[in-house]
């Protein structure tokens, strides 16, 4: 897909791999549709935006009827919300469980299905979900978090199978370790860290790698992996 001209969406832009993913399509020219949380950090896009809190069912049906009415098809939808809830199973809350899976799961399911009708007249049209590895490997202390990175996976690689031979594409990114400050640890503990020889991904490496997939059919596949360790980042081994 050449970027030029073509309208993108992107959820989660306010945060750190959506913002940076939005500044690269910005910069090849590509109508970006910035949709995420906080409005200081989407007005610095310097594109259209919608302040949209994706846990909040009401607010994600005003999106939906807000692009759908505002424009005639949508190239490229990339979902990369997310909210990290940790913790044992004793820990968390009934709430906690709600938010994990109505941000990370549910708020995918809703947006793209409100946004299908516009992608499926885009010749060639491709929806990225951004999920992590913690969708691929159980992991102690994240039950939940990683339920909600599973069901992802599930979801997008099941759409793939349901629009085999037809528009849109599908791709899940299982996701490693990414230099930003979602989740329990802060970004400079994170660096600090990286720099103790633990891997971690630029956030600018993982935008270049999500427009590659992006502008290459042939990368296009139901699921890609990116871990820091492939790329030669630290000392971390993938399993």
């Amino acid at each position: 897909m050449k970027l030029e001209n073509k309208t993108a969406v992107v959820i989660g832009a306010s945060g750190g791999i959506g913002s940076v993913i939005s500044r690269r399509l910005i910069d090849n020219n590509s109508e970006v549709i910035a949709v995420g949380r906080n409005k200081d950090k989407l007005s610095e896009l310097n594109t259209k935006y919608i302040v949209c809190d994706v846990s909040i069912s009401e607010q994600i049906d005003n999106l939906v009827s807000q692009i759908v009415k505002e424009h005639k098809n949508i190239d490229l939808l990339i979902h990369s919300a997310g909210v990290a809830k940790y913790g044992n199973i004793d820990s968390l809350s009934d709430e906690d469980i709600v938010e994990a899976f109505s941000v990370n799961v549910k708020s995918a399911f809703r947006i793209i299905r409100g946004l299908l009708p516009l992608m499926e007249i885009s010749e060639n049209s491709l929806v990225i979900n951004i999920g992590s590895g913690a969708g691929k490997i159980p992991m102690r202390g994240r039950s939940l978090y990683c339920s909600t990175k599973y069901a992802l996976r599930g979801m997008s690689m099941s759409l793939s199978e349901e629009f085999s031979g037809r528009d849109p594409n599908f791709v899940h990114i299982a996701l490693g370790s990414t230099l930003t400050d979602f989740g329990p640890m802060s970004l400079e503990e994170k660096k600090e860290r990286a720099n103790n020889g633990s891997a971690y991904f630029p956030v600018e490496l993982v935008a270049d790698e999500v427009l590659k997939i992006v502008e290459n059919d042939d990368m296009r596949k139901p699921e890609v992996v990116l871990y820091p360790s492939d790329y030669g980042l630290g000392s971390w081994k993938k399993p």
